[in-house]
């Protein structure tokens, strides 16, 4: 499948999700594939990305959308946000190597918009996958200089 296509798929089934969820039927056991793993997070330096597809469980998508309130959009644009990242960190949280924070160049209410993702989860019984696990806009002072004064930061364009 071309990229492309996977791109057509993954706005389709992103506005699928919504709706589901506006009608009171979510579709939290569908999971949507954005394609293989960025380049710029397989070579973040010390952390256990392989090449993975890189997934987003539905659940999540609603999650982005309703509670953190980011547009629809934006979401659709996933794929291209995680191609052009601003910087990527190790994350704060979790066990080391274990998963990234992609600041991507999106603003949302003036605020930089973060995409945390995990290495290596498993999807069912017998694959694994890098995942998606959110995307919001992260308030307060900008992180960025918090975070590289913490030695967290991997990569940076």
């Amino acid at each position: 499948m071309g990229i492309e296509s996977t791109d057509s798929n993954f706005k389709t089934l992103v506005g699928v999700i919504i709706q589901a969820e506006v009608e009171g039927k979510p579709r939290h056991e569908l999971l949507l594939e954005l394609g293989p793993t960025p380049k710029h997070i397989l070579q973040a330096g010390g952390v256990n990305f392989e090449h993975l597809d890189l997934v987003i469980k539905a659940k999540t998508v609603g999650k982005m959308h309703f509670d953190h309130g980011v547009p629809r959009g934006m979401i659709e644009r996933l794929p291209e946000i995680l191609e052009t990242p601003k910087a990527i960190y190790h994350s704060a949280s979790g066990a080391p190597g274990s998963s990234v924070v992609v600041m991507t160049f999106e603003v949302q209410r003036g605020y930089p918009l973060i995409v945390p993702i995990h290495a290596k989860k498993p999807i069912g019984r017998n694959r694994f996958c890098n995942e998606v696990a959110s995307m919001y806009a992260k308030e307060g002072p900008n992180p960025e200089e918090k975070w590289e004064k913490a030695g967290l930061l991997i990569w940076k364009s």
